[in-house]
């Protein structure tokens, strides 16, 4: 089946294949330790390790980074505001956890920015700790031995040869997908 049907099914395939196997192992270290080795923000930053994965932004420094960023910035919130000790909100949430949030979101994107560590899926992550959805400082440690796992998946499984982009075929001038 030539063409580019072809080359976008192998590419899901891979994109599929890759990304499940990444969050599969953080998920079986989750099981077998009953730690918080899953989080959201760990499953989009595994879609986007094989969806494009010569992104600048997924580059391992930056994604280390980005997360580790985010981390530090949502716990220096819940501590800045006052809810390091609240239990963790999803709806209605108070003026502290607005002021939480707001803060931890914008000195993440700030200082990913300014440590060239952009990393979009950390936003998520600031947030998960401003919000309190995980805080102790061992799970903390843990949010970013897990990005480093993930990191380290994902790069064996792209040398055995997941999340490698099929060649691009060439298309008649003025084809329309």
């Amino acid at each position: 089946m030539p063409g580019p049907l072809s080359s976008r099914l192998v590419r899901a395939a891979h994109v599929s294949l890759g990304a499940g196997l990444a969050i599969a192992v953080c998920s079986a270290m989750a099981f077998w330790t009953a730690l918080p080795w899953v989080f959201p923000s760990l499953g989009p930053t595994a879609f986007l390790a094989f969806v494009a994965p010569a992104a600048p932004a997924n580059h391992p420094r930056r994604v280390l980074v980005g997360h580790g960023v985010a981390v530090l910035c949502g716990a220096a919130a819940v501590h800045l505001f006052g809810v390091a000790d609240v239990p963790a909100v999803l709806t209605h949430i108070d003026l502290a956890h607005l002021g939480a949030v707001t803060f931890a979101l914008a000195a993440t994107g700030g200082l990913t920015v300014l440590l060239d560590a952009e990393h979009a899926p950390a936003g998520a992550t600031t947030l998960i700790v401003a919000l309190g959805l995980i805080r102790d400082p061992r799970d903390l440690a843990l949010v970013e031995a897990a990005v480093l796992v993930l990191v380290l998946v994902c790069a064996a499984l792209r040398r055995l040869g997941l999340g490698r982009q099929p060649p691009t075929t060439t298309r008649p001038p003025g084809h329309v997908p």
